[in-house]
């Protein structure tokens, strides 16, 4: 499959059955924009980042009914709450991220990025999206999306 918006050049993402694939950061990117978020075009993405060590690469804890995420960076474990989740974090429920390439229901190693909708006057943020690509075998998924109630645009920071 390829993906084009507007004047952005064309990146390959692979389709491997029913799994799209991705090698370089760049396919995330790309499939976080094709993907949406709550229903609406993804306008900006971030790249999950390890501020403290400047890792891409990140276990993911989260609470689907809460609508709560939490990365800890596999180089030096600092965690991170994505946009506004640490507002609704409970560390007594949380689940852990899996992929299905490994089969044993342990945590696995992911590269995340957050797409945002924006609303028309791209004064605040409508929605998220948190998408994810396997580092053990490049499968790219969509983890969860959600409304942002506040429409803060300072959560773009803060994938």
């Amino acid at each position: 499959m390829s993906y084009r918006r507007g004047g952005v050049a064309t990146v390959v993402i692979k389709d491997a059955g029913v799994w799209a694939t991705g090698e370089t950061l760049e396919d995330l990117s790309v499939y976080a924009m094709s993907e949406g978020a709550e229903g609406y075009d993804v306008d900006e993405v971030r790249l999950c980042t390890c501020a403290a060590c400047g890792g891409q690469v990140f276990g993911l804890h989260g609470d689907l009914e809460e609508q709560a995420a939490k990365r800890i960076c596999r180089g030096c474990g600092a965690a991170h709450f994505i946009a506004d989740s640490g507002e609704y974090w409970d560390d007594d429920r949380f689940g852990i991220m899996v992929c299905e390439c490994d089969g044993d229901g342990d945590e696995e190693d992911f590269n995340l990025a957050v797409g945002y909708s924006l609303y028309a006057d791209r004064a605040g943020i409508r929605a998220l999206a948190i998408t994810s690509r396997c580092v053990a075998c490049n499968r790219l998924g969509h983890w969860d999306d959600w409304m942002i109630r506040t429409g803060d645009l300072g959560l773009l920071d803060l994938a």
